[in-house]
């Protein structure tokens, strides 16, 4: 499904007076994000991309209420149907989306908005039966980078490429280690692009992850963020597995960026930061 034709269709249903803009995110890619306008009134509508998106925009607009009372989720205010794909229809909020640095400032608030989803129980069961940290993690990065690891064979040297792939293998060893089960409602990308910032207020965004989890997988993504300091991620396990494992994102999904995308200068962007996180990665471990 192209981007154009999801923008055309979706002013198709929001009527003769609206006018639809594509939002690029951080990749660069085709991501169903969309700032909209009919009339005088501004809005923001999120799209299924696939059949994955499908479930996961269900699964918000199922607990969209529950979100944007207890959560700080924005309000939903329709379920639309476009071009066949589910799309999300949200008010536009007039707040500044977050750097990591405002994040940084903001980063108690944050952490207590994670800590109150983390203790919703009713949310927690809604969500599914109890899983493990190691489930967890691999849905979250392992999964990903075995992925990201075909997409990039051949774009990166033979010896880049197997290196990446023992520290994969390495990072998969060290979760499978992690067996606690865990039943607790995670966000699961609670990074700086998906926050807005206020002045009484923060709201988080972009709710497709949500899941049974393991809290760790929130809170280091936060703390790798936005209070990115080593010497403050506290002394377990898990948080050990969770840092390498964002490290090595900034490597294997931030190379699969770079290998698929097509805008020239994203391309730039990306392959300078990926090259960049290598060398950070390697420094580290």
């Amino acid at each position: 499904m192209s981007v154009r034709r999801v923008q055309d269709a979706l002013e198709a249903v929001l009527g003769p007076d609206a006018h639809v803009e594509h939002r690029f995110n951080h990749t660069g890619a085709d991501k169903m994000s969309f700032a909209v306008r009919v009339g005088e009134r501004r809005l923001w509508a999120k799209v299924a991309a696939g059949a994955d998106d499908e479930e996961s925009l269900e699964t918000w607009a199922e607990l969209a209420g529950l979100l944007s009372e207890r959560h700080a989720a924005p309000e939903l205010l329709d379920v639309l149907t476009v071009d066949g794909r589910t799309a999300l229809l949200f008010p536009y909020l007039d707040a500044r989306p977050a750097t990591r640095s405002t994040l940084h400032e903001r980063y108690a608030e944050a952490t207590e908005l994670l800590a109150g989803l983390h203790a919703d129980r009713e949310l927690a069961e809604r969500l599914g039966e109890p899983t493990t940290s190691a489930a967890c993690f691999r849905a979250v990065w392992l999964d990903r980078f075995e992925g990201d690891l075909d997409v990039v064979e051949g774009y990166l040297t033979k010896d880049l490429h197997a290196y990446l792939e023992d520290q994969v293998g390495q990072l998969a060893a060290l979760v499978d280690t992690l067996d606690d089960e865990v039943h607790v409602a995670v966000h699961g990308d609670p990074w700086h692009e998906n926050f807005l910032i206020g002045p009484e207020r923060v709201w988080l965004l972009d709710w497709e992850d949500l899941a049974v989890g393991d809290p760790v997988v929130d809170h280091a993504i936060l703390r790798h963020d936005a209070c990115s300091d080593p010497r403050h991620w506290p002394d377990e396990p898990a948080y050990a597995v969770a840092r390498r494992a964002l490290m090595l994102d900034e490597v294997v999904d931030v190379a699969a960026d770079w290998v698929e995308n097509t805008d020239p200068l994203v391309r730039r962007q990306k392959e300078a930061a990926y090259l960049a996180g290598l060398e950070a990665y390697r420094s580290a471990f």
